[in-house]
């Protein structure tokens, strides 16, 4: 007679137990999902009707530091007809990632992110890659060249989203088949064609043969039944991420200006990156969405957490210029050691008119552990203080980027906790 395993009260995936691969014979496989109804979504007229994928199993576990989503994009002129290759059509230099507006993912039903700019979201995210990874990105979707369409009119291209919830911290699989309704949706709002290129002759965007590639395991039977009557028994598996959110502060219109980030319900912060969205130059076409973030003057910064304690200390912030460059070593120095910023691929010449941005990191990838800024107890704002030497209108906002530690809850029902 066989031993039942027992599951601990505590029960958790850890590294030991689904990070690694199963000596199970149904090993690891890969599993193709499409849209459910139409097979075509237009940007024609402004109908941005959102794109669900829903991803569903009740039997294995999604290895979704592999996940591909793969699509054909089609660019028409405002007749209706395909554009006629290389007759001068620019698209931004992101590359055509930058026709998903927004990215939603939801988990059982709770959304476990939601990311309204992902354009914006991609540049502050690509900007520090390699130059190698920027190479391989250029041949999946055309990062950094304005030309894809120049010899054809319909583009395939694959994308892996980089966002924390398809990497968790711990390198465990997702368990699909342990949510409620079994289901992961992928939900994507499509971009206008005007802020995918920066010229005339576009009038709509078609995309078609859209599918979302998920490796996966199989656990062993034994785990599925004895994880189940945990989670019956509340015992939630946890599954632990960085979540990233958006928020946008407007300038006050003066040299000085004074953003509250409300943290509230932020368990612990990772860190935060800012960059400054002017919207007469987001709404003129011909400027390169991708290529738009200048500095609006910035000549000092400085992050407030409560009363008493800034960073930097004191009353002076960090400085920059177009000829004090502090602000970049800051930045990427609060994420890194020294060492690693050699693998940096920045086109510093641009940084300051076309590629800005500023922020600081709780949490170094050389430290080697979770520990990160907590809101316990606080009042849960962080202000962040800028000095310009020229006040940018009205019309300029700060867009922020923050990452915090969140654990996903899974049981009768999905939270995050």
């Amino acid at each position: 007679m066989s031993e039942e395993v027992a599951v601990p009260r505590n029960w958790i995936f850890s590294t030991n137990s689904f990070a690694k691969s199963y000596s199970d014979p149904c090993g690891e496989g890969v599993s193709i999902y499409s849209p459910i109804g139409q097979s075509t979504y237009t940007t024609k007229s402004r109908n941005l009707t959102p794109i669900k994928i829903t991803c569903d199993s009740n039997s294995v576990s999604f290895i979704l530091q592999k996940l591909i989503l793969s699509m054909d994009v089609s660019a028409y002129d405002n007749a209706g007809n395909l554009i006629t290759p290389g007759t001068g059509v620019k698209n931004m230099y992101l590359g055509l990632e930058s026709i998903i507006q927004s990215l939603t993912i939801k988990a059982g039903g709770e959304t476990v992110v939601n990311i309204p700019n992902y354009p914006l979201y991609l540049v502050q995210t690509y900007r520090n890659l390699s130059a190698g990874s920027k190479k391989l990105l250029s041949q999946l979707s055309g990062y950094g060249n304005t030309n894809i369409f120049a010899t054809s009119s319909t583009i395939s291209i694959n994308h892996h989203p980089f966002v924390g919830f398809f990497h968790p911290t711990n390198d465990q699989f997702f368990p699909v088949w342990a949510l409620p309704n079994q289901a992961l949706e992928i939900i994507i709002t499509l971009a206008d064609p005007s802020t995918v290129f920066t010229s005339a002759g576009v009038g709509e965007i078609r995309v078609s043969n859209i599918r979302t590639l998920i490796s996966y395991v199989t656990p062993p039977p034994s785990s599925v039944i004895n994880s189940t009557r945990a989670i019956s028994d509340g015992k939630p598996i946890f599954y632990d991420y960085v979540r990233s959110t958006q928020m946008e502060n407007a300038c006050s219109g003066g040299n000085r200006n004074t953003f509250l980030l409300h943290m509230s319900g932020v368990r612990s912060l990772q860190g935060i990156e800012m960059s400054f969205v002017d919207d007469d130059v987001l709404n003129d076409q011909t400027k390169d969405k991708a290529l738009m973030y200048s500095s609006q003057g910035l000549r000092e910064w400085r992050i407030q957490l409560g009363p008493n304690l800034t960073i930097p200390s004191g009353t002076q912030g960090f400085s920059h210029s177009p000829s004090d460059n502090q602000t970049l070593l800051v930045t990427q120095l609060s994420n890194n050691n020294f060492d690693q910023l050699g693998e940096m691929d920045m086109s510093f010449a641009d940084y300051d008119s076309k590629a800005f941005s500023f922020g600081w990191s709780f949490a170094s990838k050389d430290e080697g552990s979770q520990a990160a800024l907590s809101f316990t107890g606080s009042d849960g704002l962080l202000r962040v203080h800028t000095t310009h030497a020229m006040a940018p209108t009205q019309k300029v906002r700060m867009v922020t980027n923050y990452f915090e530690n969140v654990t996903l809850s899974i049981g009768a029902v999905v939270t995050v906790v």
